[in-house]
């Protein structure tokens, strides 16, 4: 598995030095985190914020081959919410799994493990390609597995509140042009209030959700101002 910077990550603590964390990522991958990643300030005792075992939700700073430097600090509570909600979704297809493979879900889980990172991408690369499940999963339990791949993944929601403003005697057109840009199917646009707006953008995954949110502020930061209007955001929280 590829990480780039950015990414979101479950790890899990492997051993921590008086400066020094290691973790554990997903597909045998190590990562560290340096004491003035793990949080705010002065870090006088490392166990007091990560122990070993302890899973952990990380930001990643840098990724060079097998060397991955992380941060633990940098996670706010609504992307470590996400990514543990992603956890527990991983834990409930496990459960599903081993509902229907029993004695037979060891074996194979183990060979499903070898070329996949989790089970999650696993059934991703299943929906893709359906000759996947009949190399992993014995004929007999072939049809309940895929009522469990073919289950609709839940959508990801991300929303930014707008301030628009332009003093221009043809502003509201200017505005309505600005906004008039996107794709209603793939942004949502309500009005609040007075060059007041709620957008939305929805995805199947939170972090592509992010970066299409990310790509229309800039486009819409751009487009303002070469139709001199005021323009402001903020994130919507949960």
């Amino acid at each position: 598995m590829e990480y780039q910077e950015g990414d979101l990550v479950l790890g899990t603590v492997d051993q921590v030095s008086n400066n020094m964390c290691f973790v554990k990522l997903p597909c045998g991958t190590k990562g560290t985190i340096i004491s003035s990643e793990i949080a705010p300030g002065r870090i006088k005792l490392m166990r007091a914020h990560v122990v070993p075992n302890k899973k952990i939700v990380c930001k990643v700073l840098r990724a060079k081959g097998d060397h991955i430097e992380l941060s633990l600090r940098r996670v706010g509570a609504r992307d470590r919410k996400e990514v543990m909600e992603k956890f527990k979704q991983e834990q409930a297809k496990r459960a599903g799994f081993r509902q229907i493979l029993g004695e037979k879900f060891d074996s194979v889980e183990g060979k499903i493990l070898e070329d996949f990172c989790d089970l999650t991408e696993f059934i991703e690369k299943s929906r893709e390609d359906e000759n996947v499940l009949p190399k992993y999963i014995p004929s007999e339990n072939l049809d309940q597995i895929k009522k469990i791949t073919e289950k609709k993944k839940r959508q990801v929601e991300v929303r930014y509140v707008l301030d628009l403003k332009c003093l221009k005697e043809d502003g509201i057109c200017r505005i309505k042009e600005l906004l008039g840009k996107f794709n209603p199917e793939e942004v949502k646009i309500h009005y609040l209030s007075a060059g007041v707006f709620d957008m939305r953008v929805v995805a199947d995954d939170f972090k592509v959700a992010k970066q299409r949110m990310a790509s229309i502020l800039e486009d819409l930061e751009k487009h303002s101002k070469d139709l001199s209007c005021e323009f402001s955001f903020k994130e919507k929280k949960k």
